[in-house]
């Protein structure tokens, strides 16, 4: 369970922070009941999320299918053209404090279980489809630094209070439609074909892992104290899971 606790000024200062970590702390699980219930949402102009259904709850909505089939149960979708004002943040901040409390997480890694899916060409043309995720941590000298993973960052850069981080997501072999595997091998390798067909592969769905302490000692030579906010912006993404472990782990070790 979260509380959030309060210090003698009377003002929120932590969620799990006082709670005994051990194990996984889950933040986010979008087959839970409320899966947003430790965040807050912030939409702007069209920005829109929403729950989509998977094919094992038969209700026959095809709108509400998961496209990527590779995880079970319910995700979240969020879609927006507004990249920096659409976005969800954690833990969520009450209306009668001015600040937003500390998660208190003391977990080293944290795990994120995303998807972006194919844009078509006409969006790519307009807006790249980029995601996101802000990691706010308190370091063994008291000071508050962040962690910014990013589709869009093509480099590290270690600065006094933020360290900015490539974010590469894996890719599938794309699956060859039906007329595809029909063609001759002369077809399959005729120059003029449409780029379409140059594209050999395809969004799947990521599992990314951020160890925070490892990287607070590689950036700051600190040691990490907790894990205070997560924030993250995309364009259009589908999220599962958002959860802290207390070593690496593989998809298999999960309760």
């Amino acid at each position: 369970h979260a509380w959030i606790l309060y210090d003698s000024c009377n003002q929120p200062c932590s969620m799990f922070r006082n709670t005994f970590q051990s194990g996984f702390i889950s933040i986010l699980y979008a087959s839970g009941s409320h899966p947003l219930q430790l965040w807050d949402i912030h939409l702007e102009d069209d920005g829109q999320m929403r729950l989509i259904k998977d094919t094992s709850d038969g209700d026959g909505d095809d709108a509400n299918l998961d496209e990527s089939n590779n995880v079970s149960g319910p995700v979240i979708e969020m879609t927006c053209s507004n990249f920096s004002q659409n976005y969800i943040i954690c833990p969520f901040k009450l209306e009668s404090s001015p600040e937003r409390p500390s998660l208190g997480i003391t977990l080293p890694v944290l795990y994120l279980t995303m998807y972006m899916p194919e844009r078509k060409k006409k969006q790519q043309q307009q807006q790249m489809n980029h995601f996101s995720v802000e990691v706010t941590i308190l370091d063994d000298k008291q000071t508050t630094r962040r962690f910014r993973c990013s589709t869009f960052q093509s480099t590290t850069s270690v600065k006094a209070d933020i360290c900015t981080l490539p974010l590469r997501l894996t890719q599938r072999p794309r699956r060859l439609i039906r007329e595809q595997l029909l063609l001759s091998p002369l077809e399959h390798d005729n120059p003029h074909q449409s780029n379409e067909q140059e594209d050999d592969c395809e969004p799947c769905w990521n599992r990314v892992c951020i160890p925070l302490a490892e990287y607070t000692h590689k950036a700051y030579g600190t040691k990490l104290l907790e894990t205070k906010h997560i924030q993250i912006h995309g364009r259009h993404f589908h999220l599962n899971r958002v959860y802290f472990a207390e070593k690496q782990v593989g998809e298999d070790e999960l309760p």
